[in-house]
């Protein structure tokens, strides 16, 4: 009797709760891949997914550990879901039907899909392999079970069909996102193939209330004003390329009170160029602009949206060089008196940077950083061969 009570003695008392997901938490974290820390970084959606199937890969092994790990570490295991094949969304599919009809893993709990904040859908459906009305029915019935999503990021190869952007993506696909409507903040497409068509599009952005960042391949506008029913929520837009709606009255002037965008980003590949009217409608709201568009030939676009941007504070560009002997049209652009200016670049040299970081002090009184925003040019400056004489 004395031997089991000592034994009773020596039994270690169990962590707290709190403890345990503090752990989980430490050790399954991905920095700035959900709101609001990703607001700032939304163009870095495409860059973070090997982080995130890393971190995917530590809470596989966390929730296999024993049936009290497997509840606790659910809502970490579902927080971030990655799609990257028509299995996973199978898998998913089976989940959420099991646990809707009281047949989950964990008996007794809610369906796992409450704690989902952000789903990346990655299928490369140009794979013989995945059937795509097979993958859009399971996509549907996903997103449905999704209650509380935030983030919604669509990164789909091109070229599936005949030509890019030849397939659309399905209506039921698209209307199953007004499941989570009050909670979206950001929806992000990659690319122009499964990308929905424009004016289903405009319908679900009225719908989505508390908006705040949007990166699409192409947005409709008409007269140069973009729907002030898009704009109210949204603080961050990122485009490809602009159609315009003919025979379209517009929506007249703007009211300040409707125009919540800050942060403009332009990419390069779709339809159309900036509308002109874009930069005087929108220019004074502006403090952010990114413009990853060839700067060769698109300079003056971009000269007239910084000469329509007076508040404009960070602003980064893309260069193929920082040589003006090879890129002549950088002697003619006006930097404006920004606080930030990122640049990307295809070949940097050590005596082209230091040229360029003079003419930045000389002509940008304003200026307290300077980033290359692209680590493979930054690897190979900071290479041993680079600092030889």
């Amino acid at each position: 009797m004395a031997a089991k009570g000592n034994h009773r003695l020596l039994q270690q008392p169990r962590f707290p709760l709190e403890v345990w997901e503090y752990i989980f938490e430490l050790a399954t974290h991905v920095p700035c891949t959900l709101v609001p820390e990703l607001y700032e970084k939304s163009d870095r959606i495409d860059d973070q997914r090997s982080a995130l199937q890393a971190a995917l890969a530590t809470k596989r092994s966390l929730v296999l550990v024993c049936k009290r790990w497997q509840y606790m570490t659910m809502r970490y295991l579902y927080r971030i879901v990655l799609v990257r094949t028509g299995l996973d969304l199978l898998a998913l599919d089976r989940t959420f039907r099991n646990y809707a009809t009281g047949n989950g893993g964990c008996v007794g709990t809610r369906s796992p899909g409450q704690w989902t904040r952000r789903l990346d859908i990655t299928l490369d459906l140009r794979n013989e392999c995945e059937d795509l009305d097979r993958c859009v029915k399971h996509l549907t019935y996903v997103i449905k079970s999704l209650p509380k999503l935030e983030i919604v990021s669509f990164t789909v190869p091109e070229s599936l069909g005949p030509e890019p952007g030849s397939v659309i993506m399905p209506f039921r696909a698209l209307d199953a996102l007004r499941s989570s409507a009050n909670s979206l903040r950001i929806l992000h497409w990659s690319g122009s193939d499964f990308f929905p068509q424009v004016h289903q599009l405009e319908e679900l952005l009225r719908d989505l209330p508390n908006l705040r960042v949007l990166r699409c391949y192409q947005l409709v506008w008409a007269n140069g004003v973009i729907p002030s029913s898009i704009l109210s929520s949204l603080t961050t837009l990122a485009v490809s390329g602009w159609v315009g709606r003919l025979y379209h009255p517009g929506e007249g002037g703007l009211h300040d009170a409707c125009v919540s965008l800050r942060e403009f980003i332009y990419y390069e590949g779709g339809p159309g160029q900036l509308p002109q009217e874009f930069p005087i409608h929108y220019g004074k709201y502006l403090t952010v602009v990114k413009w990853y568009l060839s700067f060769t030939w698109h300079h003056k676009e971009l000269d007239l949206l910084l000469k329509s941007s007076p508040n404009l504070d960070r602003l980064t560009i893309s260069l193929y060089s920082l040589d003006t002997s090879v890129d002549s049209r950088l002697r003619t652009l006006s930097f404006p008196c920004v606080s930030y200016l990122g640049v990307k670049l295809e070949v940097l040299t050590f005596e082209e940077l230091f040229r360029f970081l003079t003419h930045l002090r000389n002509t940008v009184p304003t200026l307290r950083v300077f980033q290359l925003v692209n680590p493979p040019i930054v690897a190979r400056l900071m290479g041993p061969s680079k600092f030889s004489t």
